[in-house]
């Protein structure tokens, strides 16, 4: 990502799936997709159900004469043995008996599968070539339907945060997430697209749409636009926030074009605020106007943000850290991007290095959709390839003869330079990726006569992205830096194909991203906090199509909207939960992420993937949790009589006595190794710092990252506490 500054008054942040794209560090990537996904992927139109017209057990009210309510009331369950239920129970039945009687007459073809009577009044069928209409036109029917067809996904990453036991604990995924209202301050909501579609029976809240209600539906409940321009309307032109929106609310059983799984949001339940910051074709904001935005969301009710954007850090707390962190106080969860300045130190973005937010490395999804690259000058005969967007994209089978790039630039690899004269005429031509944009790349190799380009990854990266390459000339493929090296080294045979369409392959899950950015903050603090999958993600884009993006924008709509998730969930159960429980328990209970895309990166380094990749289903019930969730000490003077330390407070969040056990490194000293808590019973722990370096007093050198994490084991399960210090050799 790019960030830029503009006047002196402002400060500029930039998408962190920015649409400045960079062949050296990818910032999006596309697929781009058909829109037209059809009902019957979702149906199977042999079975149907067939409703009635008086509530089920569970739901009625008693507004029928001589039937008494069988409504539970509050926090109650219904009670099905009670002298109201059984007596409102036979005439549910009678209901069915009739037109069970008048289905055998008319069609006894049809076969009756199933009936209900406590949570749905109606009858479940099997149709055997009788058509819905027919069936709908029986005593009492009141609605029909076809049976829908689950699956669990949501282009695979849902899998990969552990989300369908907390689905399936909630009562189906559907429902995950309900009620509650997440804020996507972004680039607008295409309100009108399928997989942003309110679920039956779903309406707007009551004081709701607000803003824009043109751009609104009873999904999308909010549209405000913020921007200084006053003619800028909240809707969506550039699809960023769409893709977002679909990844944190998207409708469960949706079907896109490419590949055979349905998709699903996070939380499909929950409700959309479209908190536009980037309208039109805008590509930058002042952090005044995102700001705005943030306390807007804050007043109309929101129980979570995602902020995909990013821009420079600063030392101290700039505008959007401090209103960010002022939302979180408000009782909102935040969920920002790390940023896509990675690998590096210090290269997480503003507002993502607020303290009180949770703040999102991203991982490898384990699918993505692509084509092959055929060749017998490689040793499996073929590699995947993933093409590029717009002019760069391929639309057809494409075979030819490649040539090295470097052989006619003087052993220049990245072509971002272009080269005298046509001697790429006719050919394929073979790039490493790396320093420049994609499309400039591509169309260098354009200008020196090239058909299309070959670009493979940098070195010790396998897996190709989907490159965007906007503006490109000629259409282009990557593969991985091993395949492009074996074409660079065969003499003899020089040709290939390039199938299509696109096919769906598996990629290499729960790697850390190469893009994604590192902390420490500019003021020591230890970030990102967790990760989540952000590479090849597959959502929803403006005017009702799918494309697969890539960045930390992605990752951190997976937290938002699991944050909705738990919120739900604590709100049903009574829990109490607030932005400060949902930090901790996503902290505490993520797992290891399982390597690099970066070849030799350390990743159970906290400052590089926070605790860890988030799990759902672990998260929804943690063993404890721990108050702040992690560590910063800042910086640590080798020498001197100082003491550093940080005090947290662990809490037994189950439902019974715990022994808990913690235990860190060497680095820190923990005043309690062993604490009993009963449940909701909390203690106060002191860490301090012991290795404060080996160098003496006024020696130089340069600052050492201590990092790494507490461990907090019992026999109800574990958490952990990343820890951040910087031993400062300099003072």
């Amino acid at each position: 990502m790019k960030f830029l500054q503009g006047f002196k008054k402002f400060t500029w942040i930039s998408l962190a799936l920015i649409l400045i794209f960079s062949a050296a560090m990818p910032i999006q990537a596309r697929v781009i997709n058909d829109d037209r996904a059809t009902l019957a992927n979702q149906e199977d139109s042999n079975y149907a159900f067939v409703q009635f017209g008086d509530a089920p057990i569970a739901s009625y009210d008693g507004s029928i004469s001589g039937y008494e309510s069988t409504k539970p009331s509050k926090g109650q369950k219904v009670n099905l043995n009670s002298p109201a239920a059984n007596k409102y129970g036979k005439r549910l039945q009678a209901q069915r008996e009739n037109y069970i009687k008048w289905l055998a007459k008319q069609f006894p073809q049809v076969e009756v599968v199933t009936e209900y009577a406590v949570t749905f009044n109606g009858v479940g069928i099997k149709l055997n070539g009788i058509s819905l209409k027919e069936v709908s036109r029986g005593p009492g029917a009141l609605k029909t339907g076809y049976s829908g067809t689950y699956q669990k996904a949501m282009s695979d990453s849902t899998s990969l945060i552990n989300a369908e036991p907390v689905w399936n604990a909630l009562g189906g995924q559907a429902g995950a997430g309900e009620g509650m209202k997440v804020g996507v301050i972004d680039s607008g909501i295409d309100q009108k697209h399928e997989f942003l579609k309110a679920n039956e029976g779903m309406e707007a809240p009551t004081g709701y749409p607000k803003g824009a209600a043109e751009f609104t539906s009873n999904k999308v409940i909010v549209a405000k636009v913020f921007h200084q321009e006053p003619w800028q309307t909240p809707e969506a032109v550039d699809s960023h926030g769409t893709h977002v929106a679909g990844t944190i609310a998207g409708k469960a059983g949706t079907m896109p074009e490419l590949g055979d799984k349905p998709l699903s949001g996070v939380a499909p339940a929950a409700y959309i605020g479209n908190y536009n910051v980037f309208p039109g074709n805008v590509e930058n904001a002042k952090s005044l106007f995102i700001a705005k935005a943030v306390e807007e969301a804050v007043k109309d009710g929101m129980d979570v943000l995602n902020l995909s954007l990013g821009g420079t850090p600063h030392k101290g707390a700039d505008l959007l850290d401090m209103t960010v962190n002022a939302a979180v106080d408000a009782g909102v969860a935040v969920a920002i991007s790390a940023g896509n300045e990675g690998p590096g130190y210090y290269t997480v973005g503003s507002p993502g290095t607020a303290d009180k937010v949770i703040t999102v490395a991203a991982t490898t999804n384990s699918r993505s959709f692509a084509m092959f690259l055929e060749s017998e000058a490689l040793e499996e005969g073929k590699t995947v390839a993933t093409t590029g967007t717009a002019g760069g994209k391929v639309t057809e089978a494409l075979s030819g003869e490649y040539t090295v790039w470097a052989d006619h630039a003087g052993g220049d690899k990245l072509a971002c330079s272009p080269i005298s004269g046509k001697p790429l005429e006719g050919k394929l031509a073979l790039i490493q990726r790396g320093n420049c944009t994609f499309a400039e790349k591509i169309n260098n190799a354009a200008a020196a006569g090239a058909a299309g380009a070959i670009i493979y990854q940098l070195d010790g990266v396998e897996e190709p992205i989907p490159m965007s390459s906007d503006g490109a000339l000629i259409p282009a493929v990557m593969i991985g830096n091993s395949a492009g090296n074996e074409l660079i080294d065969s003499s003899e045979n020089r040709s290939v194909t390039i199938t299509y369409p696109l096919t769906e392959v598996e990629t290499t899950p729960n790697l850390l991203a190469n893009f994604s950015s590192w902390g420490p903050t500019p003021n020591y603090q230890l970030k990102p906090d967790v990760a989540a999958p952000g590479v090849n993600i597959y959502s929803s884009v403006v005017g009702g199509g799918y494309e697969l993006y890539q960045g930390t924008s992605m990752a951190s709509p997976h937290v938002a909207g699991a944050a909705a998730v738990l919120l739900a969930n604590s709100k049903e159960k009574g829990l109490g939960w607030g932005p400060a429980e949902v930090k901790a328990a996503l902290m505490g209970t993520a797992n290891d992420v399982e390597g690099s895309v970066i070849p030799d990166t350390d990743v159970s380094d906290p400052l590089k993937v926070g605790s860890g990749l988030i799990d759902l289903g672990q998260a929804m019930e943690p063993a404890a949790m721990a108050f702040p969730s992690s560590l910063s000490f800042g910086l640590v003077r080798p020498a001197g009589e100082q003491t550093y330390q940080i005090a947290f407070t662990l809490v037994n969040s189950s439902d019974q006595e715990q022994i808990y056990t913690i235990n860190s490194d060497e680095n820190l000293s923990i005043n309690s190794n062993e604490v009993t808590l009963n449940p909701k019973e909390s203690k106060e722990v002191t860490v301090t710092v012991r290795n404060r370096g080996s160098q003496g007093p006024g020696q130089q050198g340069t600052p050492e990252f201590m990092s790494g994490y507490i461990n907090v084991t019992s026999t109800q399960g574990d958490i952990r506490i990343p820890y951040l210090y910087v031993i400062d050799y300099n003072r």
